[in-house]
C-alpha cells in the first residue's frame, strides 16, 4: 500500500505537536471536484478519490496507545428565531460522512511486532525491535560479554536461555504484552500511515453561507500513555468543489435570447455559457437593429442570488431576500463602469461611432460617437441606420473583491445541496424610449429586462482544474508550471502544487536540447466552443460570432439538391360546394362507376344528369302500363 499512494508533499506546519511528537496531514490533491448539478447526470458522475497520508514525527521516544484519523462531513443550519414548532432549537445539525482509520491501537494483535506505518524512517542513533531493524530482539545478548570469563558466560548463557520459556501473555521480550501494558513505545523516526477513501458526487460540496454550512474535516488523534498525558488532536478541513459533468456543454453552450420589442427594436443577445466561476469574466454580444426612431440609452447586468434553508426534511423552509449585484453598466453619454475591476467592452459596428474611428472602437478604445444620448447612434438620417453590435467582458467578482466589499455584494456558488439551495440569475436591463403617439415631441421612456438561469461556480472550479490538457497545446500544463490556489485574477501560487510525473511533449523536447521552450502558466481559458470547428484556438472565442457568421463552413451550391416540384394545387372550395357544378361533377363520377351497369337498350346516356333511384324519375323506363292486368269480379 506505501507504494500505491503518490507520496505528497509534507507541510511545514504541523497541526499538532507537543512532547516531542508532530502530526501533520498531508493531501494528495488539496482540492476535491465532484460533477453534475441535476440528479439526472448521477450515472456520469465519477468518483472522487480522497487520497493523503498522515505524518508523525517523533523526536524522543514515546508510549503511544492510539494513532487514530477519522473523516466527518457535517451540515448546518442555524434558525435564529427558532425552528418550529416549538422553537426551542436553534440549529439543525446533520452527519454527512463519517469514516475511521485505526492505524495503529494497543489493543490490536498487530501492534505486538509493528507500528501500522507503511512507510518508517528512522532518525541516526535510533534503535527499535520492529522486523528488519536489527532483527527481532534488537541487538544481540552475547554482544557485550565479550570480555567477559567463560564461567560467567556459561551462567548468562543459561538465563537468556531460561527467559526463553515465556507463558501465555507475556512478550517475546520476556516483559509484559504490548496489549497488557496499553502502549507501545514510538522510536525516533517519521512515521506515515497512508489512507484513501472513495466520495460520491452526490455529496453535497463545501457550503459556507450566513445561515448555513456544510464543512468536511480530517481530525488526527494521537493517544499517548501516562497519568499527566494529553492527547495531541490536530484538524484539517478537506475542500469539495462542484464542477459540471464531464459531458456537460454548459461552460460551451451558448444562452440565445432574440426578441422584438413593440415593432420598435429587435435585439439579439448571445452569453457564451451557462456557468462561469468567480473571478472569470461572463462573455455578453448585442446585435440591436432598429426598427423604428427608437432609442437605447443604457445597459445595465446584473446578477440576482436566491438562497433557501429548509430543515426537519423540508418541513421547515425559509427564503432570503433576493441579493441583486450589479456587474456592468454602459450609458449612452458616460464610459462604461463596473462593479468589478476587470471588465471591457468593444463596438463591432453601428453605434454611431465614425468611420475613422471604427478600428480603435473594435478594439475597445474610448471613442466620440455622433449621438451621446443613443447607443444605436443617430437614426435621424438614412446614413448610419442599420445594426448595431457589441461585445461585453462582464466581470464576476473574485476571492479578495468580496472581502473588501460590503456583505451586499458578495456572491456564492451554486449549490446542490437539499437544506441550502443557492442559485443564480442574470439579468439585463435595457432603457428605451420612443416617440410619443399623441406629442411627437416627446418620448416615452421603458426598461425591457431579459433573465436567464445560469450557474456560478467556486474559483477553484477552472478549465486548468478540472480538465486535461488539450492536445493542440501541450505546453499550456507543464511540469514545471506552478498552479495558482484559484481563478480569480492576482490568486497567489500553490505553495505546496503537486507536480505531474507523467512526461509531457515540452519536457521531452527540453531533454532533448530545446531549453528555450516558453512556459506558460495555467488560466481562465475556456475549452473549445460548440460552433466552432479546428483546432482550439489560444485566444477565448467570442459571442458575436454567432450573431454575425450563422454558418462557418456552408456547402457549395451544387451540393445542395433542388426541392421537388410544387404538386398541382387542389380545386377550390366554391368548384365543390356550389350548388350547381359541385352537384354536376358528383353526378358525372357516379354515372362513371355505373357505365358498366348500363342497359344496353339504352344506347348510352347523357352524362349531364345521371339519374339515381329514390328520385324524381327512374334509371330505366317504367314498364309497368304495358303489362296486361286481371282483376277478380267483384262479390266472388
Amino acid at each position: 500500500m506505501a507504494n500505491s499512494v503518490v507520496k505528497p508533499i509534507p507541510e511545514e506546519k504541523p497541526l499538532a505537536s507537543g512532547n516531542g511528537i508532530n502530526v501533520s496531514i498531508a493531501l494528495t490533491e488539496p482540492v476535491l471536484y465532484l460533477q453534475g448539478f441535476e440528479q439526472a447526470e448521477g450515472s456520469d458522475r465519477s468518483t472522487a478519490m480522497l487520497r493523503g497520508s498522515l505524518n508523525l514525527r517523533v523526536t524522543k521516544a514515546t508510549k503511544l496507545k492510539a494513532v487514530t484519523l477519522k473523516f466527518r462531513g457535517k451540515a448546518i443550519t442555524k434558525w435564529p428565531e427558532g425552528i418550529p414548532p416549538k422553537k426551542v432549537e436553534f440549529e439543525e445539525v446533520d452527519t454527512i460522512q463519517n469514516h475511521t482509520w485505526p492505524f495503529f491501537n494497543a489493543q490490536f494483535p498487530p501492534a505486538e511486532h509493528s507500528t501500522g506505518a507503511d512507510s518508517l524512517d528512522l532518525f541516526k542513533g535510533s534503535s527499535t525491535n520492529l522486523p528488519g531493524q536489527k532483527g527481532l530482539l534488537g541487538g544481540s545478548p552475547n554482544a557485550s560479554s565479550t570480555n567477559l570469563s567463560t564461567k560467567e558466560a556459561k551462567r548468562l548463557s543459561l538465563q537468556v536461555n531460561q527467559s526463553r520459556s515465556f507463558g501465555k501473555g507475556d512478550s517475546v521480550t520476556g516483559g509484559p504484552s504490548v496489549a497488557q501494558k496499553g502502549y507501545r513505545t514510538f522510536q525516533p523516526g517519521d512515521y506515515m500511515y497512508n489512507f484513501e477513501l472513495p466520495l460520491d458526487s452526490h455529496l453535497p460540496e463545501t457550503i459556507d453561507v450566513d445561515l448555513g454550512s456544510v464543512k468536511y474535516e480530517l481530525e488526527a488523534t494521537v493517544e499517548r500513555a501516562g497519568a499527566f498525558r494529553a492527547n495531541l488532536v490536530g484538524v484539517k478541513e478537506v475542500t469539495l468543489i462542484r464542477a459540471p459533468a464531464e459531458g456537460s456543454l454548459e461552460q460551451v453552450e451558448p444562452i440565445a435570447i432574440s426578441r422584438s420589442w413593440e415593432d420598435q427594436l429587435h435585439y439579439d443577445i448571445v452569453i457564451s455559457g451557462k456557468s462561469f466561476p468567480l473571478g472569470a469574466q461572463v462573455p455578453i454580444a448585442f446585435k440591436l437593429t432598429p426598427l423604428a426612431k427608437v432609442q437605447c440609452h443604457r445597459i445595465k447586468v446584473f446578477v440576482t442570488e436566491n438562497i433557501e434553508y429548509f430543515c426537519s426534511n423540508k418541513r421547515v423552509h425559509r427564503m432570503e431576500p433576493v441579493r441583486k449585484v450589479q456587474l456592468f453598466e454602459k450609458r449612452a453619454d458616460s464610459p462604461p463602469t463596473s462593479t468589478f475591476p476587470g471588465s471591457t467592452m468593444r463596438i463591432v459596428s453601428g453605434g454611431g461611432v465614425p468611420y475613422d474611428q471604427r478600428v480603435a472602437a473594435s478594439r475597445g478604445e474610448p471613442v466620440d460617437v455622433q449621438d451621446p444620448t443613443n447607443l444605436l447612434g443617430d437614426l435621424s438620417g438614412e446614413v448610419n441606420v442599420g445594426p448595431t453590435e457589441m461585445e461585453f467582458n462582464v466581470q464576476l467578482p473574485s476571492c479578495h473583491n468580496m472581502k473588501e466589499k460590503d456583505k451586499s455584494s458578495r456572491l456564492h456558488f451554486d449549490t446542490t445541496y437539499q437544506n441550502i439551495q443557492v442559485h443564480h440569475w442574470i439579468k439585463i436591463v435595457m432603457r428605451l424610449s420612443k416617440p410619443d403617439a399623441n406629442d411627437p415631441t416627446k418620448r416615452r421612456h421603458f426598461e425591457i429586462s431579459i433573465d436567464s438561469p445560469f450557474h456560478i461556480l467556486s474559483c477553484q472550479a477552472t478549465q486548468a482544474n478540472t480538465s486535461l490538457p488539450a492536445y493542440s497545446s501541450p505546453d499550456t500544463f507543464s511540469i514545471d508550471a506552478r498552479r495558482a490556489d484559484c481563478g480569480c485574477p492576482g490568486a497567489p501560487v500553490r505553495r505546496t502544487s503537486p507536480h505531474s510525473f507523467v512526461p509531457t511533449l515540452s519536457t521531452i523536447s527540453r531533454s532533448r536540447g530545446n531549453s528555450d521552450a516558453t512556459i506558460q502558466s495555467p488560466d481562465l481559458a475556456r475549452p473549445q466552443q460548440a460552433h466552432i470547428g479546428g483546432p482550439i484556438d489560444a485566444q477565448v472565442q467570442r459571442p458575436i460570432h454567432l450573431l454575425r457568421v450563422p454558418s462557418f463552413n456552408p456547402p457549395a451550391f451544387e451540393d445542395e439538391e433542388p426541392p421537388p416540384p410544387l404538386e398541382t394545387p387542389p380545386p377550390l372550395y366554391e368548384t365543390i360546394a356550389s350548388p350547381t357544378s359541385g352537384l354536376a361533377d358528383y353526378f358525372s363520377r357516379l354515372s362513371d362507376a355505373y357505365d358498366e351497369d348500363s342497359d344496353p337498350e339504352l344506347g348510352g346516356s347523357s352524362r349531364s344528369r345521371v339519374e339515381i333511384p329514390l328520385t324524381p324519375g327512374s334509371r330505366v323506363h317504367s314498364r309497368s302500363m304495358d303489362e296486361r292486368r286481371t282483376w277478380l269480379p267483384v262479390g266472388h
